[in-house]
């Protein structure tokens, strides 16, 4: 490993390139961010402690977005061997990304039951019997529980954008998982996993047609990103491929939700409040 310190501006990696080492935050801030038809999209931050390009080591992937410092940084460099040396002295960061890599297996098998489902319909062949992505989406470990956290989920409209798609009131969400993603458009497909809401969008499209999800399991509600091109924010914190995780806890009282990048129009805000 090895240290190193970039300034504002500074270009750390860019999408395409060799996932060849990890990265580990050690102060500033680093702007993870994407190029769509001319435009910077930026999606997130990274922030002290946290890691830069996990997910590409893991998965022996290129660079699926671009990172650079938005300021003062200065960084740890691990190569492949050390950071998998490092994962493995630590039990909590292991189990973190062996969760990360079973929910990356389910988006795969999402991916392919609904090419499998697009594929079918085309041919007019009989789909019973496929399992649904719903019930894999219960399967996982982060699912619905029998047991309840006692608390109410309302999902509000907190832009514009999705004022004419979301009652001002809001919905109350009692099945769990809740899934939210994009209403397909022209001929594309529509999603082998249930969409509980559809919000139309335009290109370049700033949300996926599954793009994120709320959830319970045995610790709380949270929201997890569903492999969505852009990413999740939630109160801050950022979820997807590109950061360092995709679930996310809810917190009693009011969340905040943006998909698909920091400058994205499509906020959301979620009341958990206690059953009384």
């Amino acid at each position: 490993m090895k240290q190193g310190k970039y300034n504002a501006g500074d270009v750390i990696f860019k999408e395409g390139d060799p996932s060849d080492v990890v990265y580990k935050v050690v102060s500033g801030e680093i702007e993870v961010f994407m190029e769509s038809e001319g435009k910077t999209v930026v999606l997130g931050l990274m922030k002290a402690g946290e890691f830069l390009g996990e997910m590409g080591i893991v998965d022996d992937q290129p660079r699926s977005a671009s990172a650079r410092a938005k300021n003062q940084v200065a960084v740890i460099t691990y190569k492949e061997n050390e950071f998998l040396r490092l994962i493995s002295q630590d039990s909590l960061s292991a189990e973190r990304l062996i969760i990360r890599l079973c929910e990356r297996l389910r988006n795969v098998s999402r991916k392919f039951t609904e090419a499998t489902v697009s594929t079918q319909k085309e041919g007019n062949i009989e789909t019973e019997g496929l399992v649904s992505e719903t019930q894999d989406l219960e399967a996982g470990p982060i699912s619905k529980t029998s047991g309840s956290t006692g608390y109410r989920l309302t999902l509000l409209p907190l832009s514009q954008q999705l004022m004419p798609h979301l009652l001002k009131e809001g919905i109350e969400v009692t099945k769990l998982p809740f899934t939210v993603g994009r209403l397909p458009e022209g001929n594309e497909p529509e999603s082998a996993m249930q969409i509980d809401l559809k919000i139309p969008d335009k290109s370049p499209f700033r949300l996926s047609r599954r793009h994120f999800a709320l959830y319970e399991n045995p610790d709380g509600y949270g929201v997890l990103d569903l492999g969505s091109a852009l990413g999740t924010e939630l109160n801050e914190d950022f979820l997807g491929h590109n950061f360092g995780k995709d679930f996310g806890y809810l917190k009693p009282g009011e969340n905040k939700i943006t998909a698909g990048g920091i400058d994205s129009p499509f906020h959301f805000k979620i009341l958990m409040e206690p059953v009384e």
